[in-house]
């Protein structure tokens, strides 16, 4: 499920990842938005599906598979979030071309999606899931790095594993006080 917490740690990781690659301040906005907005095809999962507690059977993987386009058509029309739009698109691409929706490969995906897969793929891992316990932030650093070139661009996991587990897991601390924080106000 993308609830809002996940999608504001996305944020916070990604911005992170992308400010240590000295992108441009309006890619870093995009960057914002797109990981706002990854899962945002979500919405439109049944919930038999969405709220599913084991895992996937083919049948329902196939139609999970379908909210990156959902949520591409839902936002490419918006002149604000064109560009985002490209990142909920792609964010399930993988570097070696075997990702979906559109089978993309290395720098056909574009810069922010490359991203923000790291980032998705972190937060889920070291999050509780259902039918899972979490990750450690370590484990879940090794696992990044072992699919270097594969599902990762490895230039981008080069960059990702440049900061050791330790600085990751404060990173995490804080993208995890200040999601609690907002919704704290947003509860009050």
């Amino acid at each position: 499920i993308c609830t809002h917490t996940h999608c504001q740690r996305v944020i916070h990781y990604s911005l992170t990842l992308g400010r240590m690659m000295d992108l441009p301040e309006h890619e870093l906005v995009t960057l914002e938005r797109g990981a706002l907005l990854h899962d945002i095809g979500k919405i439109h999962m049944p919930d038999s599906v969405l709220l599913k507690p084991g895992l996937l059977s083919d049948m329902e993987r196939t139609v999970m598979q379908q909210h990156p386009s959902i949520g591409y058509e839902m936002l490419r029309h918006n002149p604000l979030l064109t560009d985002a739009a490209e990142i909920v698109l792609a964010h399930h691409e993988r570097y070696n071309g075997s990702g979906y929706p559109l089978g993309l490969r290395g720098e056909d995906i574009p810069l922010g999606a490359r991203i923000c897969a790291i980032t998705d793929t972190f937060d889920a891992i070291t999050s509780i899931r259902p039918y899972r316990m979490p990750m450690s932030v370590e484990e879940a650093c090794n696992y990044i790095q072992s699919e270097r070139g594969r599902q990762y661009d490895p230039e981008i996991v080069d960059m990702f594993t440049a900061l050791p587990p330790s600085q990751w897991q404060e990173v995490q601390r804080v993208a995890r006080a200040s999601t609690a924080l907002t919704n704290l106000f947003q509860a009050a």
